[in-house]
């Protein structure tokens, strides 16, 4: 009973594994899961002046690094569900809200910095950050693929420094 307790109290603290870094022209964010080294990769999508496309200013798809590292369009299920995002322009500052479809409820902000620029802004532990990536750990036990918690990497707005949270997801 105790050795059961110990391994579940030491896989808590234990870091994630090293996956392959998403390397793109215009990369904005990128989710990473236990799951596997396939990452959802979030890129800016800008017209032929450097300007963020208004009707699509996200380009998000999957990077199957567990195969040849190759590009491939989300499933209808993935855009609506999980890893689709909704962006509506904003007055506010930013130049649009970006709506992450798993976690609505959590506020991200897409802002154009310059020509073929682009960062996403959001709190990460109550500090105003630039998004880097997200980090989900799943339970794979379950029939149902459930998320234990996910965590936000990032850098302060104001001094640079990293950012970091972990919230435990209901």
């Amino acid at each position: 009973m105790i050795n059961l307790f110990l391994i579940t109290v030491l896989t808590l603290f234990i870091p994630p594994i090293e996956y392959p870094i998403p390397k793109t022209e215009h990369l904005l964010f990128y989710i990473q899961r236990t799951h596997n080294s396939n990452t959802i990769v979030y890129d800016a999508n800008f017209d032929k002046d450097g300007n963020l496309n208004a009707t699509k200013p996200i380009d998000t798809y999957w990077l199957r690094f567990d195969e040849q590292g190759q590009r491939m369009e989300l499933r209808t299920i993935e855009k609506w569900y999980v890893y689709g995002v909704e962006c509506e322009k904003a007055n506010n500052g930013y130049d649009y809200r970006m709506k992450l479809a798993a976690k609505e409820t959590v506020k991200f902000w897409l802002k154009q910095t310059g020509p073929f620029q682009a960062e996403i802004h959001t709190d990460i532990g109550g500090i105003p950050s630039k998004l880097d990536h997200l980090y989900i750990t799943t339970d794979e036990n379950s029939l149902l693929l459930k998320v234990l918690y996910g965590e936000f990497f990032g850098k302060d707005l104001e001094s640079g420094e990293k950012t970091y949270h972990k919230k435990i997801m209901d």
